[in-house]
């Protein structure tokens, strides 16, 4: 088995680094910097670093030094290929190296400033016998674990925490366009002012009356200042406006308390929302959405493609779950 340290040196060198692709090189150093804000250790931010440099190399001597955001899923495959059969790794390193890709591509893929809606390194399958799962694979709550999560919020009196997790949830939306969100008019519907989306679209997030209530008990709470946002932090004169980078960590403090729950890790991040809510209605998983018949709601895959602001089905559907062997399982009753 050949050791990290071994990997790295035998393929990275200074001349071909200094030919990789600008803009792949910019995609690591944000990437990276994003991970040190959320204070990954140092030997796993250096890990990543790593791994994602054989990448890039890897794109320059075969791939025609595109840019990573346009690879294919083939190219992945063959990435993948690559790496166990051409440099003979194990399956657990191999898999390692396609885990830091689809990190990256997850960071990307929720990052406004990128225009990448669509992580196909995902779509590509783990070598067997030994997965690797990262904390950025796709993570899917089940409609029960979020009302179960919202009511113990509310027993631990944070209210305001059970707001997000429900606007979050609801609306689908991305942590850039949660934050966006003011508490001006907001109970005037069941609609949010108009935030600002990937490649500049402009629309409003939708909540359900469940939560409308939620807001109002909040905004109730916490009285009159001059503050627009309506997530906030501290108190009296300290009161302020939540930062971006605070909305994450609120997050992955409601993963721990739903670990908590749930009696195993359960690790979850703010993009995991978006990902849950199109599995969701494509499921009819919500038993506040009801059909004419009384039963949870279906929505279609052009339904929900609208409600999430993607210009492409395939988008949205990659964001659903695989449900290939159950259907033709039921095809033939296995």
């Amino acid at each position: 088995m050949s050791k990290r340290g071994r990997v790295y040196n035998r393929i990275f060198n200074e001349d071909e680094w200094a030919k990789v692709n600008k803009k792949n090189k910019l995609m690591i150093e944000d990437f990276i910097e994003e991970y040190t804000q959320r204070k990954k250790k140092a030997s796993t931010l250096k890990q990543y670093a790593n791994d994602l440099r054989i990448v890039m190399i890897y794109i320059l001597r075969e791939l025609d030094n595109t840019s990573i955001l346009e690879l294919t899923r083939k190219d992945f495959r063959r990435f993948s290929l690559y790496l166990s059969k051409d440099l003979e790794l194990s399956n657990a390193r191999s898999n390692r190296l396609m885990s830091a890709v689809r990190s990256m591509l997850t960071y990307i893929e929720d990052d406004d400033d990128y225009e990448y809606e669509n992580n196909i390194a995902k779509k590509v399958k783990g070598l067997p016998n030994e997965p690797v799962k990262t904390d950025e694979d796709d993570f899917f709550l089940s409609f029960d674990q979020v009302m179960r999560l919202r009511e113990e919020l509310l027993q631990r009196n944070r209210l305001q925490d059970a707001v997000l997790l429900m606007v979050f949830f609801d609306s689908g939306a991305r942590r850039n366009e949660v934050h966006q969100v003011s508490k001006n008019g907001i109970l005037n519907g069941n609609r949010t002012n108009v935030v600002v989306g990937k490649r500049g679209k402009e629309f409003s997030l939708v909540f359900l009356n469940d939560t409308k209530e939620l807001i109002k008990k909040f905004l109730e709470e916490r009285g009159e200042d001059d503050i627009d946002s309506l997530w906030i932090t501290g108190s009296g004169e300290n009161k302020r406006a939540v930062s971006y980078g605070a909305l994450y960590d609120r997050v992955v403090s409601m993963s721990k308390i739903l670990s908590e729950l749930e009696g195993e890790p359960i690790n979850f991040f703010p993009h995991s929302f978006r990902h849950s809510r199109v599995e969701c209605l494509l499921q009819g998983e919500d038993l506040r959405l009801l059909d004419k018949d009384g039963k949870p709601r279906k929505y279609t895959l052009e339904e929900v493609q609208r409600f999430v602001n993607h210009s492409d089905p395939k988008t949205t559907q990659g964001y659903a779950k695989d449900h290939t062997d159950s259907i033709v399982d039921d095809m033939f009753g296995i």
